[in-house]
């Protein structure tokens, strides 16, 4: 299918605790909703905003604005746990058990439409771990969408694909679609795991445009074998606060990498907003994951 240089722009929000596994306050979701808000607004762009059950019990406000201004509404586990398969190392971070994920997942998944009044029906696994439970438990319940797959380690699939229930990493027959997650497979990857490819946090650490060069150079390539191109953006609320390079606690000092917590703050507002220009400028469609998904599958699909 010839499409005409298609670019379709999905900007999520994975809705947790600050900095991520490391942090127990909200300060993000509590502060950073509404300037995220404001610079979706200017531009009248659609996002999708995934819950953790901790932040929405902690974050009424933010979901009830997130809701007013028209935006999807998501899941992002109970408590930001691991359901899958860890991708790298990450030190007192173990996942759940497998006979544990279906009922996490179901906990979330009404948790969150309690709170938001509305069910879930995308989901993103925190870190990107995902795994053949979590697959098979969110199609169970009736998920439209996961937004799990980290294209700048696993490397295959740039575009969306229904997944294996046997390796979810894989095109198979299952009804939920897998949204891949940005990545910039032009170049190899410097690092081991590859993880200098990946989109995040690409917006803080190098600028709006740099990460609109990213998008071009993929695109091009997928345009001129006659496919369209998507960007999946994962983002956090804490990133659009400024936040400590250092967590004092009780039984540990904890002192962040630079490029963890860099530019958070305005300066994450401000590329948000270039970035978004820039996508403006090459004729980007912007979508929800939930609205996407009806457009890939009648669009690619039928």
């Amino acid at each position: 299918m010839n499409t005409n240089h298609e670019l379709y722009v999905l900007i999520s929000f994975d809705m947790e605790s600050d900095i991520g596994s490391w942090g127990n306050t909200h300060k993000g979701v509590i502060e950073g909703t509404a300037p995220i808000l404001q610079v979706l607004a200017h531009h009248q762009v659609p996002a999708t905003f995934l819950y953790t059950g901790n932040a929405a019990l902690a974050g009424p406000e933010s979901i009830a604005m997130v809701k007013a201004a028209g935006h999807e509404i998501g899941c992002h586990t109970l408590q930001h746990e691991s359901v899958g398969t860890p991708l790298f190392e990450a030190p007192g971070i173990p996942p759940v058990l497998p006979e544990e994920v279906f009922n996490r997942l179901k906990k979330a998944t009404e948790l969150i439409e309690e709170r938001a009044g509305v069910r879930p029906v995308s989901f993103r696994a925190p870190r990107g771990w995902g795994g053949n439970e979590m697959i098979r438990a969110l199609d169970q319940l009736g998920y439209w969408v996961d937004s799990s797959y980290m294209a700048y380690f696993h490397g295959e699939h740039l575009l969306p694909y229904h997944p294996s229930a046997h390796d979810w990493r894989k095109p198979g027959d299952l009804r939920i679609l897998e949204i891949p997650l940005f990545a910039d497979l032009t170049v190899p990857g410097e690092l081991p795991d590859h993880r200098d490819r990946d989109g995040w946090p690409k917006l803080r650490t190098h600028g709006g445009r740099h990460l609109a060069d990213m998008v071009r150079r993929n695109a091009e390539r997928l345009w001129a074998t006659g496919k369209p191109m998507m960007v999946c953006l994962y983002l956090h609320p804490w990133e659009f606060v400024p936040m400590p390079a250092v967590l004092d606690t009780d039984e540990a000092r904890i002192e962040f990498k630079p490029w963890l917590v860099q530019n958070c703050g305005q300066r994450a507002l401000d590329e948000l907003d270039i970035f978004i220009t820039e996508m403006e400028h090459l004729g980007a469609r912007f979508h929800t994951l939930r609205d996407f998904r009806e457009v890939w599958v009648r669009r690619y699909e039928a």
